[in-house]
Order: C-alpha cells, then structure tokens, then sequence
C-alpha cells in the first residue's frame, strides 16, 4: 500500500474517533472482543471427538503462537513507520493525550492484537467455513479497524496482520507432519485427554490477553542477557 493512500485511509478513520470512546472501549473489551472468536474455539474442539480435527486445531493454534510472536518480533526490530499516534506530523484526532506516553517502541507494523485475532479466525475457519468467515468479519470490524480509526494503526498493519496471522495458520495445516506429531502425541493422551483439554483453557485464557505474562517473561530475559 502506498504511503499517500495508507495516511489518506488513516486520516478518513480517524476524523471519526472524536466522541466514539465506547467503540473503542469494546474493541478493547477481552470478553465482548474475544467472545465470538473462543466461543467457536472451544465448540469446535468439543463438537465431536475427532482426534484428527482436534489435532489440526491444536497446529493451529501453534500457528497462532508463532505468528504474533513474529509481529511483535517485526515491531521492534523492523520499523516500517512509526505508530501514527506517536508521530507529532500527523494531524490525528487523539481522543486519549495519555496513548502517548506508554509506548516502549515506536514501530507498529504488524499489529500484534489483530494478528492474534486473524489467526485464531483462521483456525476456526479451517473447521467451519460459515463461522470462520463470520469470525473474520468480526476480527476486522471490532478489533482491526477502531486501531485505525483511534490511530494506534496504519491500514497497511492491519493488513499485514492478516496476512501474517492467517498465512501462518493456513501454511502450518498444509504441512502433514506437524498433524500427524500431533495426533499421536493426542493418542499418547488418549486416556488423560483432560489434561489436554485443560492446557487448552490456560491457552485460550492467556491468548485473551495477547500473552502478556509470556511477553512480559520474555522482555525480562532479554534485559539479563543483555546486562
């Protein structure tokens, strides 16, 4: 996406945000955000007991680790602009003065949040056609676009966030070892699938959150290899 058309579609976003903090406040709402997306999660892996598919959500899911593990990677290391709201340039429409003050890094391509998200729709897509395509429709307007529009993300971040969520998930199902390691360890655990079904629920919990605990666990043990 060209710079002049990616600012022109953040500027026409955002001259909306003024007045609309409930949109925001949902966007950032963990349940009325995350509802839809870990409701069908969870219906999908309890439907029927199918180790196939469940082997096949649980690559997915994987998928979900790696791809926003790597957008928070490509903000930090790879700064293809700066997050609009930090860049003094841009004549946005700031509705919070305090967004500016928290930022530990100034890039925002991908979004993290909303690479999560696509990715977890695309698991769900992979399963159900109808409710994945919903999911996605869901990812896009409550939890993609209000970024923009309140200017913590360029368009061009929102799509590369579905690009990177939901290509990693599609590309890591199209590999049939992951599914059939998986599927035998899920044999492994034939007798004790409670213990699995108990790791998804701590998943699905810390993914509510982007993984803060993970990420906050990884930025301490980047300071100590560095001091």
């Amino acid at each position: 996406m060209s710079g002049n058309l990616d600012q022109g579609l953040l500027l026409a976003l955002n001259s909306v945000a003024e007045g609309n903090m409930i949109v925001w406040k949902l966007a950032n709402n963990a349940l009325f955000r995350g509802f839809p997306i870990f409701f069908a999660v969870v219906a999908l892996w309890f439907v029927v007991d199918c180790r196939r598919r469940r082997s096949r959500m649980l690559v997915g899911l994987f998928a979900v680790c790696v791809a926003t593990i790597l957008s928070l990677w490509l903000q930090f290391h790879l700064t293809v602009h700066v997050r609009p709201i930090l860049d003094q340039a841009l004549p946005l429409k700031v509705a919070e003065p305090q967004w500016r003050t928290f930022w530990d890094h100034t890039g925002s391509f991908p979004s993290d949040t909303a690479t999560l998200f696509f990715a977890l729709a695309a698991v769900v897509f992979l399963e159900n056609r109808l409710v994945g395509f919903f999911c996605f429709l869901w990812v896009t307007g409550i939890i993609a676009i209000p970024r923009i529009v309140f200017g913590w993300h360029y368009p061009s971040d929102i799509i590369g966030s579905f690009i990177l969520g939901s290509g990693c998930v599609f590309s890591f199902n199209k590999v049939p070892y992951l599914r059939m390691l998986i599927e035998r360890m899920l044999t492994l655990f034939e007798g004790h699938m409670y213990i699995v079904h108990a790791l998804l629920f701590l998943f699905l919990a810390e993914a509510s959150n982007l993984f803060l605990s993970l990420q906050e666990i990884g930025k301490y043990l980047a300071q100590m290899s560095h001091s």
